[in-house]
This record gives C-alpha cells, structure tokens and sequence, in this order.
C-alpha cells in the first residue's frame, strides 16, 4: 500500500515539474505576454468553449500570423489561432476593462479563419507583442503628435 501511494505520488510530482518547466519556458520567451481573451458574435469552432466573457489570465505569442495561446493551469495545451489582418487596429478599453490586465489595458480584435471573432486584452506595456505581424496596428490609437509651430 504505501509503494501505490510512494509512487503515485512521485508520478504526480513529475507532472507538476514538466509542467511548471514548460510554463515557465513559454513565459520566458522574448515575444510571450499575458492576456484575457473572449468571444465576439458567434462561437468558434476552433475553440468552443470560449465565451463572450473575459478568460482567465493566459499566455500567448504569435508565430508568423498564428496566435498560440497556452492555455490550462497545468498542463501545456496550446491552441493555435491563424488569424487574419486587423480591421479596427490597437483599442483602449476604458469601460469593458478585463481585471489583472494593468490600469489602462488595451484590446485588439482578430478574425480567425473559421469566422470567429477574438478579442484579446493585454497591459499597454505589452502593445508590440500583441499586435504582433500587424506592426502597424499599434500605431492606430497613439497619441496625436504636437503640430509644429508656425516661425512669422
């Protein structure tokens, strides 16, 4: 009896190792960031189990014009979202704000190619690594520049 109990408890031990290492390898990344996801309009079949609210606190990177989302506390399940260009480009979201996102978190819509449309939310510090191929999305919602002034 205690051997079943010495070695079910090292297989679970295992586990939790592997997978706090790959956690860990995924957050570490250069191009990795934290995020909320939800569903916009109808439901994606690629994820059926995303709803119109906020997620919980997930990780995600982009690999070319595919999202990978790592998702599930424990182990490594990603889900890779080959998205098409943003229309709306880089929003603030000032009354729909997602908690755990930092105090002026920003969203951006995505279509995955199943029809399905994606909001992810991330801090503002994160703008470069959410819009990700679409580089020039971020520059959408920046602050207007000072006009020059006028030498008479």
């Amino acid at each position: 009896m205690t051997s079943l109990v010495l070695g079910t408890s090292f297989v679970v031990l295992v586990i939790v190792l592997v997978a706090r290492r790959s956690r860990r390898r995924f957050q570490e990344s250069d191009v990795a960031f934290r995020c909320r996801l939800r569903l916009l309009g109808h439901r994606s079949a690629l994820w059926p189990s995303l709803r119109r609210h906020w997620s919980r606190p997930m990780w995600a990177m982009w690999d070319e014009d595919v999202l990978i989302v790592r998702r599930g506390p424990v182990l490594a399940r990603t889900l890779p979202l080959r998205t098409q260009p943003l229309v709306d480009g880089v929003h603030n979201l000032l009354f729909e704000a997602p908690r755990l996102c930092g105090t002026r978190p920003i969203g951006v819509v995505l279509r995955v190619w199943d029809g399905a449309w994606i909001e992810v939310a991330a801090a503002t510090d994160d703008r470069m690594k959410v819009v990700g191929p679409f580089l020039a999305a971020a520059i959408s919602d920046l602050p207007q520049a000072p006009a020059p002034r006028r030498r008479i």
